[in-house]
């Protein structure tokens, strides 16, 4: 998610479904970050091209209303999600598309359109929307922060993986009705496992649920940042900072944890496996 809205800690997980799509080799979707530090690729939705941001915390890629405009699309309905602070969005949507991203094409069934300006203010006016782990649906996808890039892997690439990286406990969420797609990385503590969302857009702290804070070694009762571990397994260490909310999740690990690991997972099987980063 945008730069703003992760530093006053919303989460913006919305609404969206698409149509399957498959790839048969390894593809690498660079990122490049810019003078704010927002990652972003360059995309096709239908023959329009633009530069997207890329958030795996979205839960629906999205367009903005210029985008919808060029492709001939009058948004229309209600699209309705909810911020990880428990806040309502309604929003609307354009109908069946394609995007394209390098060589990997999908038609996706709906787009959401959103209005990134308002809530980014005129830094937004250069991107075109925002793409999720929707678009990915299906696929094996590789989130490497450290190294701003997108890896959409092959079963032959996904057996290198599986030897050299450790297995972690992961859950598919498919919120508003099974449209929206984010995953959750399931994280042990002395009560279970608390299940955090892994949001390449919080760009941020980490955001920690009041109730779960204790359970991560945190202190419930402070607002302002707090330094913190994260092991979902012996091996997989990663720090970072966190701020304690009321939030609707257990938690939303955001890019300064997730920097320090290479995160694949299968959209397909809901399988999930980590292995360090090298930086």
């Amino acid at each position: 998610m945008s730069v703003r809205m992760k530093q006053l800690y919303l989460a913006l997980p919305i609404v969206l479904s698409l149509g399957g799509a498959s790839v048969n080799a390894r593809e690498v979707i660079p990122l490049k970050v810019d003078a704010q530090n927002i990652a972003a690729t360059q995309a096709m939705v239908g023959d329009q091209p633009g530069l997207f941001m890329f958030d795996s915390g979205i839960g629906t890629s999205s367009i903005t209303p210029a985008t919808a405009k060029r492709i001939g699309c009058i948004p229309w309905g209600k699209v309705t999600g909810f911020r990880a602070i428990g806040e309502r969005l309604d929003l609307s949507r354009c109908n069946t598309t394609s995007v394209t991203v390098g060589a990997f094409r999908v038609s996706m069934p709906q787009v959401v359109v959103i209005d990134l300006e308002k809530f980014m203010g005129p830094s937004a006016r250069k991107f075109s929307g925002i793409l999720g782990l929707d678009l990915f649906a299906g696929q094996i996808v590789t989130l490497d922060v450290a190294d701003n890039r997108v890896v959409l892997e092959d079963h032959q690439s996904l057996a290198e993986i599986r030897r050299a990286g450790t297995e972690v406990p992961i859950r598919l969420v498919r919120a508003a009705e099974g449209a929206a797609l984010t995953v959750d990385l399931g994280v042990p503590t002395r009560q279970g496992l608390l299940w955090m969302e892994i949001d390449t857009g919080n760009y941020g702290p980490s955001l920690i649920d009041r109730k779960a804070a204790a359970l991560v070694s945190l202190d419930a009762s402070k607002t302002t940042r707090q330094d913190w571990r994260v092991t979902p397994k012996p091996g997989l260490e990663s720090s970072g900072t966190a701020v304690v909310r009321d939030l609707i999740l257990d938690g939303d690990l955001g890019r300064d944890v997730l920097r320090h690991w290479v995160v694949t997972v299968d959209l397909a099987t809901g399988h999930g496996w980590i292995k360090q980063s090298k930086q």
